[in-house]
């Protein structure tokens, strides 16, 4: 019995609906080779976890994801697990020391390394940010600030990639 357990654990890397039932249909046949020899419960519960993975089987659980369920459609989930699990990385970042989206519009880089068209590739990323935050906080939802925030992660790495060539 173990042996099916390990079985169905292992079938569980791509689309492994056809396996499942299989092991469904395995545990059946087990169950009635063992009537008599272990409790009733026993056989019981073996045959109810032979008609749950039936039952998931036909409800898709054991289906490969497509490409679209492998990649997140919340941009704010995929941003984040790229960026230790921030949205609004470009802070950290040195290609726009001293840039937030509060001040976006005036600050200009002052150091020795001025640059007209980082400056302006910072403030394209940062007004991005502004619409992203300000769509959210005034309770248009993440979902209507998704293209904002979308713009703002290029945005940003095209700062970032701008100071790297440089």
């Amino acid at each position: 019995m173990i042996g099916l357990f390990m079985a169905a654990a292992l079938a569980l890397s791509a689309d492994t609906t056809a396996q499942m039932v299989e092991i469904a249909r395995q545990m059946r046949v087990t169950a009635e080779q063992m009537r008599g020899q272990l409790p009733p419960e026993e056989i019981a519960e073996m045959l109810a976890s032979a008609d749950q993975i039936e039952r998931d089987a036909l409800a898709g659980a054991y289906a490969a994801p497509t490409p679209a369920a492998a990649t997140s459609a919340d941009p704010a989930a995929r941003i984040m697990a790229e960026h230790d699990g921030r949205t609004e990385w470009l802070a950290r970042e040195t290609a726009c020391t001293g840039y937030s989206w509060e001040n976006y519009r005036t600050f200009r880089l002052s150091t020795g390394d001025r640059d007209a068209e980082r400056d302006k590739l910072c403030q394209v990323a940062y007004r991005h940010w502004e619409d992203y935050f300000l769509t959210v906080r005034n309770g248009g939802g993440t979902a209507k600030a998704a293209p904002a925030l979308e713009a703002y992660d290029a945005a940003a790495h095209a700062a970032v990639d701008f100071y790297e060539r440089r």
